[in-house]
């Protein structure tokens, strides 16, 4: 109802209720004692068979350790090798942590720069493939898309730069993910989409969520845990934790609560493809809710996906359309004025 009506209309409507559930939902955590940070299962030579049958249809998490080192992306990428091959690259660099989503437009090559020395930008979903298709070849692509679970609209490859102790919220989404760890390292925490009832994320009117700031302006931080009021029931549920090294693939199922933080400089590539069959099976409301999605909808949402995710949140915070124009201007301009 909050997605539809919005949260304060609904606390409105059903305060007494809500704070009701609350209490009972507090009281059953508690009766199940302390949750913990369990380490999330790691593989080595994980078959195909096994990993489709349990992790897959049960929508796990695991590790398949060093499944890719052998690969391209593992052997060959860093931040030097991303500057000299696409330094120049005009980026859109989206700051997750401020609400409104305030972006700029920048070159790679300054992004790595700062990464460098020892900033904090932190550029992710670069639609590598897209602009460069010939990165594919840095990649098993068969191994991939043997695990890829169908049926399956389109696929993705998003790359993820950031520098030592950059971090990502709390967050979930719809689309599978194989990520691929290709350089430095990377600590994840993940919460089934079980404890959603825990997380209470705000409604938001894309197929993006992100954990609520409920405190000091600022989301629960599961690297730096604060149990006191507002986010002491975070202190009764099970989450598990790993840290990618170099070569490592990790399996992240639809819907699932992930937080991210790079403890080295790193440079990360999520494999993610849309299977709404899949998502529906894992999470129907979470499914269906993405069908409501408004902001942009769910169809325009994959369509700038595919061009490049960051789009999305300039659409969510009314920036697309600006951002668009500017860049058809831009583009008539080198037409009228080539170099």
């Amino acid at each position: 109802m909050d997605h539809f009506l919005g949260r304060d209309r609904v606390f409105k409507m059903l305060g007494n209720r809500r704070k009701k559930f609350y209490k009972k939902l507090t009281e059953t955590l508690k009766a199940s004692g302390e949750g913990k940070i369990m380490p999330m299962e790691r593989r080595k030579d994980l078959s195909l068979k096994e990993f489709k049958e349990h992790y897959v249809r049960k929508g796990i998490p695991v590790v398949m350790e060093g499944a890719a080192k052998d690969w391209d992306c593992a052997k060959k990428w860093s931040m030097e090798y991303f500057k000299e091959l696409h330094g120049e690259d005009e980026i859109i660099l989206v700051d997750h942590k401020i609400e409104g989503y305030p972006f700029e437009k920048i070159k790679l090559k300054d992004v790595i720069d700062n990464i460098r020395m020892g900033g904090k930008k932190y550029y992710r979903f670069y639609p590598l493939l897209a602009r460069h298709p010939e990165h594919i070849k840095d990649f098993d692509y068969n191994w991939l898309l043997d695990r890829k679970v169908k049926p399956a609209l389109f696929d993705l490859f998003q790359v993820f730069m950031g520098g030592e102790n950059t971090i990502t919220n709390f967050h979930n989404s719809n689309p599978p993910n194989l990520f691929v760890q290709a350089y430095g390292q990377k600590e994840w925490i993940v919460y089934s989409h079980y404890y959603t009832m825990v997380v209470d994320p705000v409604p938001v009117r894309n197929a993006y969520r992100n954990a609520p700031y409920k405190k000091n302006n600022l989301p629960f931080d599961p690297f730096n845990p604060d149990y006191e009021s507002p986010y002491n029931l975070w202190k009764y549920i099970d989450g598990h934790q790993t840290v990618l090294q170099p070569g490592d693939v990790l399996w992240v199922p639809p819907f699932y609560w992930h937080a991210v933080r790079n403890t080295t400089d790193s440079i990360g590539v999520g494999y993610r493809w849309v299977a709404p069959l899949y998502a529906f099976k894992v999470s129907p409301l979470y499914m269906l809710l993405d069908c409501f999605s408004t902001k942009p909808n769910l169809l325009k949402s994959y369509k700038l996906t595919r061009e490049d995710s960051n789009l999305i949140w300039l659409a969510e915070s009314g920036k697309l359309d600006e951002y668009l124009k500017e860049k058809k201007e831009k583009l008539k301009n080198m037409k009228v004025n080539p170099i």
